[in-house]
């Protein structure tokens, strides 16, 4: 009443007819001397169509000289009429709204009067009448088999068609696209903003018009051409008697989703199979005799054991659904192995070729390893937190302070193990308790609970095909959040910044003056883990010659081993080793003990014993240890003399100088074994001892490197292992989507990951400003970190591709190194046939590493802020960093390949795009985007794994994947350029992508606002109608 008093008095007043009218008692607020009350009041009551109007009494409105405005309406939509249970007064009923606390409250003199009220005021609603119209309209259409009356849509009506879904996960047995021709101008006479709905209706079984999918929307165009196709049928078949309906909308406003009809056409599948070169043109049909313009319907068949013969033949009006065994998906089957809730999406693209289109379906599904594979590392950090406590507690009595120190350090591994524990535990629960979602929603980044499974986890993938080639291209995107820690503490910053804030701290060694001591452990307790392991596996192979009574081959092997043994006797000299064993025995003197600890820790000294089927045992005599500390000469010259002992042995062996032996070796062969394993078993067990005390002399070095902080190293720990759990997670998942592929089976692939291993580049949006600072700087340290990480492809068992992480022998080092943690190994399963035909090097459990890098560039507004009032440094020098490393990769593998992009070295060569990428990074420029479709293109030529993320891996995400992909069609599949920007648009407002914003946020909006669309560079931007301000 308070914008349109005048027009509702106007109709009530001239309306010469009403539904019904009288009086009625009214429950309203009632003027007193003191304060208002609320009473029963009589009202006339009249009702117009939806509208209630009630007046002080019927003398204001019945005669000229006293009419008067009513004194309110009541517009009767989204409500129901409810008959009153409280006894407040006799035949009352209520007038209950939506959204609304209180009801209206209303009364009549009888219970009949009451009840022919509530009869009329249920049929009022303009909903109501809508629901009767539709319901005779479709018992018409049932009994003719015709639509009565093509109902035109209200001119500026709002249809929400974005609530509905088509969430296949196959290909359909039958897809169609749909083309408009001479479709009328708008109000404006200006080209329509065309969008075709699609319904559909099996009689007898159905009897209503079914929702069944629509088209993108094609701005100001007569002709439009839509480029999403529409499937029909399943894994069960299809039913040709299925009649279809095109209702065809200009969309007025595509944020509100206003729109008016244009016209509608309908046919039955069958027709469409029986037109020639399956193609039908329809005449739309109006309200009026206006001319609607027509729809043409194209169609293809995706099954190749179903024939256009065996579908023609089919009776239309029949329910003759064909059933089927299996999936029709050509490329979503090889990715149930992996991942959950698989959606899918097609596309029929224009070519620069007229006489070719592009065949495009995207793919979108969630990792099923999304909670599995955090639940295994965080059992592997249980095992690594009570190993160093077993450490700690071999390292014996020391002096007051060290002892403090280690103690301290020993109660937090505790604690972190029992924290990491309850955490297990609970992401376990809440993996149990949602049965069929596999992924975090971008809204559940502050559970603390959830804080070590990845955000919105996703495969992306696109499959092409064009009408002039037989084969498809697949191409895969994982998208995910921010390798974050959201749920901890960052007024220090994140974990670059904190972590080089700690290793500012560490005392520098006084060779090199550059590195810390904490460095050059690390460094050197992985050399001795790889040295220590090269030398066994040649001890086997030692005593195999000697099995085998191959001379020449013990020779070798002698050879390569006094090599090896070189390099551990001059690390077990180092000046660092020296250093950490003196500061370690000293502090074991002054602890006034008389038995070493590090003797004893050698007791628990694991006894490698694998391998039953070999004939001796490394560890078959008990080794006698002092009950006294040993000095470090001692044990290194214990070392070297059982090593010249077993070199003495091998030259004895050699024919010609021992002629004793030699005659005894040509009677028995076992002579051979009988002189060299003794010698083997002595030098090994030397080794394992010198390994443990220069581990235990590291190790007690680094722990008094962070004396005073141990708190803080242990807080910026847990932190780094959950960004570290999201990463190695995403990491899986992308690697795991290629091993279903038929790229496991390329010579070139496969000899890449034997070589050279493989590129994993993440692509970033985040910005250098306010919070995503510190999420860029968490993400720098774990994608870091990723290198730490390698694989072992194994043989699937039983369909079982659950991928299993262990632990490796490596701590971790390079420019963040730690103690506390070792590298992980993640046992890949892959299919049978796959599997059959790798090199026997992978097949045997060669591990294939992963070199990783991250190039990321702002594109919000926030980005806009950090480039005029802070600063993009960070962001420079982990792109320049970033090139570094895939420059190093490229080199290593141009050592081994050809250019796979052009062998002349033009402008298309991958040489040629490594200087465009070391241009771009080197360029300083706003928002230079160029930086990132560079790089994404060279990992791809490189056969790379690529992942995209922002904050919640949805929205900024979403816009860089779906322009990947045009790029990838336009530069790869000769996509045409005037349908560039349409297909970017299409992709975004029908594709998988919004799907991904409602499994997230429940709505299909990206989080955009006007605002922040001014500041995204104009590839990125989201198409009008499609963002909004929505909670993530």
């Amino acid at each position: 009443m308070r914008f349109n008093s005048k027009e509702l008095a106007l109709v009530v007043q001239q309306a010469l007819k009403y539904d019904k009218e009288g009086y009625l008692l009214m429950k309203d607020k009632q003027e007193g001397f003191f304060k208002k009350s609320e009473a029963y009041i009589s009202r006339f009551i009249r009702l117009k169509g939806n509208l209630l109007f009630y007046f002080k009494s019927k003398e204001s409105v019945s005669h000229a000289s006293f009419k008067s405005d009513p004194l309110g309406v009541i517009v009767l939509e989204r409500c129901a009429v409810e008959l009153a249970v409280d006894d407040e007064t006799e035949n009352g009923f209520l007038l209950v709204f939506e959204g609304e606390d209180q009801p209206i409250r209303l009364a009549a003199s009888s219970e009949d009067l009451r009840d022919a009220w509530i009869q009329a005021l249920h049929i009022a609603s303009h909903e109501c009448l809508k629901m009767q119209l539709q319901s005779l309209r479709e018992q018409l259409q049932t009994r003719t088999g015709s639509d009565p009356v093509h109902l035109m849509t209200e001119p500026d009506s709002s249809v929400d068609f974005e609530t509905h879904s088509d969430n296949a996960s196959q290909d359909p047995v039958l897809e169609i696209s749909l083309a408009c021709a001479a479709l009328p101008n708008d109000s404006s006479d200006l080209p329509p903003n065309g969008l075709v709905v699609v319904h559909t209706m099996l009689p007898p079984q159905q009897q209503m018009w079914m929702h069944h999918n629509h088209t993108e929307i094609v701005e100001k165009n007569n002709c439009p051409q839509f480029l999403k196709t529409i499937g029909f049928g399943d894994k069960f078949g299809i039913d040709t008697s299925t009649r279809v309906r095109l209702t065809v909308y200009h969309v007025v406003e595509r944020m509100t989703g206003t729109m008016s009809q244009i016209g509608q056409a309908s046919f039955t599948l069958h027709d469409l199979l029986k037109s020639p070169d399956l193609t039908l043109s329809l005449k739309l049909k109006t309200l009026g005799s206006k001319d609607g313009g027509e729809i043409t319907v194209t169609a293809w068949i995706n099954d190749e054991r179903i024939s256009l013969v065996q579908l023609q033949a089919q009776m239309s009006g029949a329910y003759s659904k064909r059933p089927r065994a299996v999936s029709l998906g050509r490329h979503s089957h090889n990715l149930q192995s992996h991942f959950n809730d698989i959606i899918k999406r097609s596309f029929r693209f224009a070519t620069n070729n007229e006489r070719a289109m592009l065949q495009v379906s995207e793919y979108m599904a969630e990792s099923k390893w999304t909670f599995e594979l955090p639940i295994q590392l965080l059992r592997l950090w249980v095992k690594e937190e009570k190993n160093m406590i077993s450490i700690l507690q071999n390292l014996g009595e020391l002096p007051f302070d060290e002892n403090f120190t280690k103690k301290e350090t020993s109660d937090y591994c505790m604690s972190v193990s029992n924290s990491i524990s309850g955490v297990t535990n609970s992401v376990s629960d809440v993996s149990n308790s949602i049965l069929g979602v596999s992924f975090k929603r971008s809204s559940d980044k502050g559970k603390q609970e959830l804080e070590f499974i990845p955000i919105n986890l996703h495969i992306e993938r696109m499959v092409v095909s064009s009408d002039l080639s037989t084969s498809d291209k697949l191409y895969d995107i994982t998208t995910v959040g921010a390798f974050s820690a959201h749920c901890r503490d960052t007024k220090n910053g994140g974990l670059k910044r904190v972590l080089s804030q700690l290793h500012s701290g560490y005392s520098t060694d006084d060779t090199t003056q550059q590195c810390s001591k904490v460095h050059l452990a690390c460094r050197f307790l992985n050399e001795i883990a790889g040295l220590t392991a090269e030398l066994k596996r040649l001890s086997d192979q030692l005593v195999k010659s000697a099995e085998a009574g191959q001379v020449n081959a013990v020779k070798t092997v002698a050879a390569n081993m006094k090599e090896k043994f070189t390099n551990i006797n001059s690390l077990c000299a180092e000046p660092l080793v020296m250093s950490a064993s003196e500061l370690y025995l000293s502090a074991k003197r002054n602890a006034n003990t008389s038995e070493g600890a590090d003797s004893a820790s050698l007791r628990n000294m694991p006894d490698d014993r694998t391998g039953s089927e070999q004939s001796w045992r490394l560890f078959g005599s008990n080794l006698v240890k002092s009950p006294t500390m040993e000095p470090w000469e001692v044990t290194r010259l214990n070392l070297e003399a059982a090593f010249v002992c077993l070199v003495s042995v091998v030259e004895e062996l050699n024919v010609g100088q021992n002629p004793d032996l030699s005659q005894r070796m040509e009677q028995n062969d076992s002579v051979w074994l009988n002189e060299i394993k003794p010698a083997v078993t002595k030098m090994l067990s030397f080794l394992y001892i010198v390994c443990a005390r220069l581990s235990l002399f590291l190790t007690f070095l680094c722990i008094m490197e962070n004396k005073g902080q141990v708190k803080h190293v242990h807080d910026v720990k847990i932190k780094r292992d959950i960004v570290n759990a999201h990463a190695i997670t995403t990491l899986v998942s992308t690697f795991a989507a290629v091993t279903q592929t038929e790229q496991m089976l390329d010579p070139v692939f496969v000899k890449q990951m034997c070589t050279v291993g493989v590129l994993c580049q993440m692509e970033g949006l985040l910005s250098c400003y306010g919070g995503e600072l510190c999420m860029l700087e968490d993400t720098i340290v774990a994608v870091d970190d990723l290198k730490h990480v390698s694989f072992r492809l194994v043989c699937a068992e039983n369909d079982n591709y659950m991928p299993k992480a262990s632990l490796g022998d490596f701590v971790r080092e390079g420019l963040h190194p730690d103690i506390y943690r070792h590298n992980i190994i993640i046992d890949m399963p892959v299919p049978g046939d796959i599997f059959s035909h790798l090199p026997r090097e992978l097949q045997s459990g060669r591990a294939i590493s992963v070199t990783p890098v991250i190039f990321n560039i702002g594109i919000n507004e926030q980005a806009t802020l950090a480039e005029k009032f802070g600063s993009t440094a960070l962001q420079e020098k982990m792109n320049i960093d970033s090139f570094a490393k895939v420059y190093e990769y490229y080199m290593l593998y141009s050592k081994h390949f050809e250019d796979p992009l052009d062998k002349c070295h033009g402008r298309g060569s991958l040489s040629h795009m490594m200087k465009m990428l070391q241009n771009n990074v080197m360029t300083k420029k706003s928002k230079n985007v160029e930086v990132l479709h560079v790089a994404a293109e060279v990992t791809r030529a490189l056969n790379g794994l690529r992942v995209t993320y922002c904050k919640s891996g949805k929205d900024r995400t979403s816009m860089a994947v779906t322009l990947e992909m045009v790029h990838i069609l336009q530069r790869h599949h000769n996509l045409a350029s005037h349908v560039f920007m349409q297909s970017l648009d299409c992709l975004r407002s029908v594709g998988c992508r919004r799907e991904n914003t409602y499994k997230n946020t429940g709505v299909k909006k990206y989080a955009f606002i006007s605002l922040q669309m001014l500041y995204i560079p104009k590839l990125y931007k989201a198409p009008s109608g499609t963002y909004g301000n929505v909670q993530t």
